[in-house]
């Protein structure tokens, strides 16, 4: 069966604050997006009454944040939270972009939630397999490592075109009319 991931939904996790993350999730949304398949990237905010989180507002939180204006920041930083942690809920399955040597918070909760809810998670390790953090060697299927991103995409459609088996029960797909 061709398109077994047709109209199905995947979550970009990985860096923002302290890396730049668009280079990979506009190559993801470049390859899946022609499948059928919807990726949500937060750099594209779904929602139609979504935070911002630009930039230029990025910005402007750290300004809030050196004039201690930490109400500001906190109502900002759940609503982000909340809609991403959404997404999680709402995706399929998960890419996940890992950069071992930078902080990323929000990755790390996105990650502990998919894992949580038992969502196939393929993970990017940056600079190879061998710089798994050793935390998430114990949180996840080395399996589902990889060395870049070509490598998950491959497999990706590998899986779409019934080429690769769906072969673990973290897949909860439903029936394609229903997607």
């Amino acid at each position: 069966m061709q398109n077994k991931l047709y109209r199905t939904k995947c979550y970009t996790i990985g860096a923002m604050e302290y890396a730049d993350g668009s280079n990979w999730r506009a190559t993801v949304e470049s390859v899946l997006t022609p499948r059928n398949i919807t990726v949500f990237n937060p750099y594209t905010k779904p929602f139609i009454n979504d935070s911002d989180e630009s930039p230029d507002v990025r910005v402007r939180m750290r300004a809030a944040m050196e004039a201690s204006r930490y109400d500001e920041v906190t109502e900002w930083a759940r609503s982000i939270r909340r809609f991403d942690l959404n997404l999680v809920d709402r995706s399929d399955f998960i890419i996940a972009y890992i950069i071992p040597s930078t902080a990323s918070w929000g990755t790390a909760e996105e990650l502990s939630t998919a894992v949580s809810s038992r969502k196939p998670i393929f993970t990017v390790i940056e600079g190879g397999i061998k710089n798994t953090p050793l935390w998430l060697m114990g949180q996840l299927k080395h399996k589902y490592l990889y060395d870049d991103i070509d490598q998950v995409l491959e497999m990706l459609k590998q899986i779409d075109d019934g080429k690769y088996p769906i072969d673990s029960p973290a897949w909860r797909l439903l029936k394609p009319e229903l997607r």
